[in-house]
Formats: C-alpha cells, sequence, structure tokens
C-alpha cells in the first residue's frame, strides 16, 4: 500500500511540472560582432510558493517533422551567468551572487545560436528544464 501511494505523489509531483511557467517568448535572425544568430527572448514567472535558486531553459529549434536540430540552455536574467562556459556554477551560486527570483517574480531570458553552428529548421520551442529551490 505505501508503494503505491508514493508512486502516486511522484505522478502527481511530475505532472505538476517544473517550478516555473514562460509567459512569452520570441526568436528572430539578428547579426552582430560579424555573425549572425537565431536570439530568442521572453519573460517567465516563478510559480513556486518558494523563491528558486534560477530557472534553467532549453530552447531547442526543430525541422518540419518536429525533430530537434539543434538546441541551447539558457538562464533566467539574474542568473545568466550559470551559462557562461568557464564559470564554475556551485562556486558562483554559493558565493550569493545570484539573485534567487521570488515566488511569484517575473523576470526576462534570452538564448541564442549560432547560424554557422545550426542546421536548417522551421520553429522553436522553450521549455524550463530546472528550478531549484533557493537556498
Amino acid at each position: 500500500m505505501r508503494v503505491a501511494a508514493l508512486a502516486l505523489l511522484v505522478a502527481a509531483a511530475w505532472a505538476a511540472g517544473p517550478d516555473a511557467e514562460v509567459l512569452e517568448h520570441h526568436g528572430r535572425w539578428e547579426s552582430g560582432y560579424g555573425a549572425q544568430f537565431y536570439n530568442v527572448v521572453g519573460r517567465l514567472r516563478n510559480t513556486s510558493g518558494h523563491a528558486l535558486g534560477y530557472v534553467k531553459l532549453r530552447i531547442e529549434v526543430v525541422d518540419e517533422h518536429g525533430k530537434v536540430v539543434a538546441s541551447t540552455e539558457t538562464y533566467n536574467e539574474s542568473a545568466e551567468a550559470l551559462g557562461v562556459p568557464d564559470v564554475d556554477a556551485k562556486t558562483l551560486l554559493a558565493s550569493g551572487k545570484v539573485k534567487p527570483l521570488a515566488a511569484g517574480a517575473e523576470e526576462r531570458f534570452r538564448g541564442s545560436l549560432l547560424k554557422e553552428e545550426t542546421p536548417a529548421f522551421t520553429d522553436y520551442r522553450v521549455k524550463v528544464v530546472d528550478t531549484p529551490a533557493a537556498k
């Protein structure tokens, strides 16, 4: 009986989804610094009842069959530094330099894919992939 109850709790938590939702997003081709890139910008909201350490998102571009042909990960505006390749995320988070996202708060995000590294695509989607509670 306990195993069944635990399975139901896990299923309910999975179905509830992440603790943040994407409110809006827009993507377009842009150029700068001698490169072309597909830039996606948007807004998200913390839908949990507590502060989040950060919101991690995945931007996926898909072909005409819905197959993902490229993706990139990004963070909410206050946590963008976590996406810098040479930054030690654990150290940065432990330092307190990443401002938590309060319950109910909204914030912007952005992410880009370089044209030279991205196959042809017909559409894109944005997914919330990680929403750890603030410590």
